[in-house]
């Protein structure tokens, strides 16, 4: 097992490695690449500076949501989910509140969720609040808008109305049976621990989101209180090593886009730009696969780009629906399921901001 794990981090520690050799020598040429007209100077102080102010909303995230998966059996909370469709959906909402597990570890509670029989509508509107109204998120979100409190607001307004909508229409519409793949329906699917866990060393997605893996409630109980700790600081290592390159590459996009974009928002954002900001930001989201405990802060660097319901669109649908979420949904679930839940989302999300954007605009904010 010490082999295997070795095998398993060491990837991640070249990479690192790689990643620090890379940026010492671009903060080192960037004078030079400066003097040819590439402002590689600022978009590096720019990323920096965003890097600064949204790391620690990540470690807290991710040191909160490793505890709450380490220490909180998930019989606990199949336990105490209603059975019945409204007051589970209910619950999912005050669940993703009291739960500040990050975005990636929804997924296996979800799959579990179902695995357990708690009802479809439930399940997807504790997959979709989650990451968004949880403390650490709502934190994170006051901090990087303390002069517009209004954000932090609309984005926990917004993801509850988006969640229980999104849910509402597998009630109203129920999926069809056998949503879930042949690997989900094994009874050790969700079952490994930690341990185990992290010492897999397969190439497919599914095992490289291992450290979000729900451990097994029976084995969690006879693991000692040295087993557990151990366990909690590997999967926060885990944790943050699969999280890192998405925050680093959305930093770098963001400070990108604004160092060349300048300081002003473009023409085309007014009038119907504003649907269309908000569809660019929600592209911008899925595509750079942000921590929902760090994402406010990058959003922060855009605001003088982007009106504020572009940045909602960022936001709101960031958390509940990106490229690593996608993956991790087809690896458990059939593709028929993956496809109506995003299209949802999407649907229900765009709509939501765009209904709220003619408001903000008229109220100057």
């Amino acid at each position: 097992m010490r082999g295997v794990m070795r095998t398993r981090h060491r990837p991640t520690f070249q990479g690192f490695v790689v990643a620090t050799a890379l940026t010492a020598s671009a903060l080192a040429l960037s004078p030079i690449v400066d003097a040819t007209g590439v402002p590689l100077s600022a978009v590096l102080g720019g990323a920096i500076g965003l890097f600064l102010q949204a790391f620690p909303f990540l470690l807290i995230g991710v040191l909160l949501s490793s505890a709450i998966e380490t220490f909180l059996t998930q019989e606990f909370i199949e336990r105490h989910f209603p059975r019945h469709a409204w007051a589970g959906m209910a619950v999912g909402v005050i669940a993703g509140f009291c739960m500040p597990v990050c975005d990636c570890a929804t997924v296996p509670v979800f799959a579990r969720m179902l695995h357990k029989r708690i009802p479809l509508p439930s399940a997807v509107v504790f997959l979709c609040a989650a990451p968004i109204i949880n403390p650490v998120v709502i934190w994170s979100t006051w901090f990087a808008f303390p002069d517009k409190p209004y954000v932090t607001a609309l984005r926990v307004g917004l993801g509850i109305v988006v969640s229980l909508a999104v849910g509402a229409t597998f009630l109203v519409t129920p999926a069809s049976r056998g949503i879930a793949s042949t690997s989900v329906l094994r009874a050790d699917a969700f079952g490994p621990t930690h341990d185990s866990a992290h010492g897999m060393a397969h190439d497919s997605f599914q095992s490289s989101s291992a450290s979000c893996t729900v451990p097994d409630p029976a084995v969690s109980i006879r693991r000692s209180p040295r087993t557990l700790t151990a366990s909690y600081l590997r999967h926060a290592h885990g944790d943050l090593m699969h999280i890192m390159p998405y925050m680093l590459t959305g930093i770098l996009l963001a400070s990108s886009i604004r160092v060349l974009s300048g300081s002003r928002p473009p023409a085309w954002l007014g009038g119907h730009g504003q649907l269309l900001s908000i569809a660019i930001m929600m592209l911008l989201a899925f595509i750079s696969s942000l921590c929902s405990s760090s994402d406010a802060v990058i959003a922060r660097g855009l605001v003088s780009l982007f009106p504020t319901a572009g940045l909602l669109g960022f936001l709101v649908f960031g958390p509940i629906m990106d490229v690593k979420n996608v993956l991790m949904l087809s690896a458990s679930f059939n593709r028929r399921f993956v496809v109506r839940l995003g299209v949802t989302v999407t649907i229900v999300c765009f709509a939501a901001v765009a209904l709220v954007a003619p408001v903000l605009e008229r109220l100057g904010l």
